[in-house]
């Protein structure tokens, strides 16, 4: 029988390969980025310019 230091570097590894394996089969159905980053938004300074206007 294999030792309990074996067992847990083995039970690591595979946890690794597992939530890798979950991570990319989420990125490959549901994409890396949000669909809707707000990146046009003005920001706090630039409405605040636009008040005083």
């Amino acid at each position: 029988m294999a030792s309990a230091t074996k067992k847990a570097k083995i039970r690591r590894i595979l946890n690794l390969a597992k939530a890798a394996k979950k991570r990319k089969n989420f990125e490959k159905k549901f994409g890396s980025t949000p669909k809707l980053l707000p990146l046009d938004m003005p920001n706090a300074n630039e409405k605040a310019m636009k008040k005083a206007e």
